[in-house]
């Protein structure tokens, strides 16, 4: 794979998505990650610049690059002169100025990272972008679920909850389906996904209809800081429709769970489904590190 950005999932190759998943499962163990520290990186520079709140993404960036000893600079945009006017492009080319070679950027603009990567001469990584793209989260998932169940390829993977704010929704539909995943959706209408790649995709009505269906529920939070004001949602006709219950759970113990985070409790899960052995969200993050610090290697490994 010769990549200078990773900007969407569309910039990989099932070739490509497959030896980042092969690379990432070398740094796994049934518990965590190998205790190595690399020097793959070594001299090698990232800023980490997020305009948006991230925990999962922001510090398993973090951790990558530094276990293949490379050096990272968190950038936060509030408090910064782009608050003062300064435009995005002119705070690209400071940073550039400055000896970075890779910027690893999250931003709620849909559009912005081919924006930027037509004009910077560092690699630009996607690390999540308003509605459309989140490239990594489609891989750590798809790395997430071949562990657990062997392959992706038949897998059946019902994406619940806010699928129409969702980048993650977009980016992990399509990693699963051209992987051989078999991927449908469940919303209310309000939340419901209006772009075509879901226009041929598997519809339920409810938690209850798909679950006999499904291998993987994939759960998604509201994101309620993107709804608009004429979207009003019942909040007990939400969980009994499309929240993974303990009730559930019991019910159906073989049917992994997973979320991207951040898990609102109570809302789309139960706080004790976190803790069965079907529910993969804490080792997601896991696979977060493994799958970042394997895009790292591609992209900056000389």
């Amino acid at each position: 794979m010769a990549l200078q950005h990773l900007l969407s999932t569309r910039d990989l190759s099932v070739k490509d998505i497959n030896s980042l998943l092969d690379d990432a499962s070398s740094v796994l163990t049934p518990d965590g990650l190998h205790p190595m520290q690399s020097h793959e990186l070594r001299g090698k520079r990232l800023v980490l610049a997020f305009f948006e709140a991230s925990t999962r993404t922001r510090l398993s960036f973090e951790t990558a690059a530094d276990r293949l000893g490379g050096t990272s600079i968190f950038f936060q945009g509030s408090g910064s002169s782009v608050e003062k006017g300064e435009t995005m492009r002119e705070t690209i080319f400071t940073i550039q100025s400055m000896g970075f070679d890779a910027i690893i950027l999250r931003h709620a603009q849909n559009g912005i990272h081919c924006e930027i990567a037509s004009y910077s001469t560092m690699s630009v990584i996607n690390a999540g972008e308003g509605s459309a793209q989140h490239p990594t989260q489609a891989l750590l998932d798809a790395s997430t679920i071949r562990e657990y169940s062997g392959e992706v390829s038949g897998k059946r993977v019902a994406i619940v909850g806010d699928l129409r704010h969702s980048r993650v929704a977009r980016s992990t539909t399509d990693v699963l389906k051209r992987l051989g995943a078999n991927v449908a959706y469940c919303a209310p209408d309000a939340l419901a996904p209006n772009d075509e790649m879901f226009s041929t995709m598997q519809r339920f009505s409810s938690m209850d209809e798909l679950l006999p269906w499904a291998d993987v529920v994939y759960l998604l939070r509201i994101q309620r800081e993107r709804l608009s004001d004429e979207i009003i949602l019942d909040p007990d006709d939400y969980r009994r429709r499309y929240s993974f219950t303990m009730e559930r759970a019991r019910e159906y113990p073989n049917v992994a769970v997973m979320h991207p985070g951040p898990v609102n409790v109570g809302v789309e899960i139960d706080e004790p489904v976190l803790d069965l052995p079907q529910c993969l969200i804490h080792r997601q993050v896991t696979h977060g590190v493994a799958v970042r610090m394997a895009v790292l290697r591609k992209l900056l490994s000389t």
